[in-house]
């Protein structure tokens, strides 16, 4: 009976420091098995970002940025891209080779993948230095939030910082305005003619119409109190009243005649394309390209 009792509590004691070796082991197991799922979700989130996302909005082939700059535009062109899903892009380049502007712009565009998704959402904006060309095409969505109105004013503005040498700030103004054209493009109504964002004098330009209005006031009032040194203060107008010379000897209302005018209502039609605005496309991206 002792034998008995005490191969039984040795059992029970040797199954009893077993049981936390195992309890160990599957704690590992399961720690093991949570980082490699966060891995694979991980890596399965990076993925599909690289594919919505181009990694290489920015290409400053003819090294007109410093690298402060360049990551800081590259930043911006990122989330834009990223806010509305449609790939805002900067190319530079030396040389167009044996293209154009506009073939030059659509092949790397193309050949690139600047477009999102298989609507090839994008637009891009190139930068040659060999003959100071300059080109902005788009695809997809871009036909819609930039329409041929919407690119000629981009295209003045981005032009104007190009000529001065600005490089930076023309792409920054790039950057800028494609967010407000995308921001308006959500709201149903994108800008086109007759709706194009109103441009703000500068504060230079507000100091001079400040300065010619405040002389011109100023110019105004001394010339009318020249020509009212002859006024002297009355304190009656008696004087300008001849007394008995207004006499009312009769009144009456007469009606003279009507006029009535009717206009045909005109019936509704339907149009597209056509007319200055939206903008009419094949297939693949197009755009607008010049000089600075």
């Amino acid at each position: 009976m002792r034998k008995r009792r005490y191969v039984t509590v040795h059992n029970r004691a040797e199954h009893f420091l077993l049981s936390p070796s195992k309890n160990m082991m599957r704690g590992y197991l399961l720690a093991v098995l949570s980082v490699c799922i966060v891995m694979v979700f991980t890596l399965a989130f990076q993925a599909g970002a690289e594919a919505v996302f181009h990694p290489e909005l920015l290409d400053d082939s003819a090294d007109l940025l410093d690298d402060e700059q360049f990551e800081k535009l590259n930043c911006s062109l990122f989330d834009i891209s990223q806010k509305y899903q449609f790939n805002v892009a900067v190319i530079t380049t030396n040389t167009l080779g044996n293209y154009d502007a506009q073939g030059y712009a659509n092949q790397m565009f193309t050949s690139r993948e600047y477009g999102y998704e298989a609507t090839n959402d994008g637009i891009l904006l190139l930068v040659s230095m060999d003959q100071r060309d300059w080109c902005i095409t788009r695809d997809g969505y871009g036909y819609t939030a930039f329409t041929d109105a919407g690119l000629r004013y981009i295209s003045e503005h981005v032009k104007k910082k190009l000529s001065a040498g600005d490089y930076y700030g023309a792409f920054t103004t790039y950057a800028e305005l494609c967010d407000k054209f995308l921001k308006k493009a959500e709201s149903g109504a994108p800008y086109d003619n007759g709706n194009l964002p109103r441009d703000l004098p500068s504060p230079g330009a507000w100091a001079v119409i400040v300065g010619l209005g405040a002389l011109l006031g100023v110019g105004v009032t001394l010339l009318f109190k020249r020509q009212l040194r002859t006024v002297r203060r009355n304190a009656a107008a008696q004087q300008y009243i001849r007394e008995g010379s207004f006499r009312l000897s009769r009144r009456e209302d007469t009606f003279l005649y009507s006029r009535v005018t009717r206009v045909k209502k005109p019936k509704n039609e339907t149009r597209s394309g056509g007319g200055g605005g939206g903008s009419s496309h094949s297939s693949g991206p197009s755009g607008i390209s010049g000089k600075f």
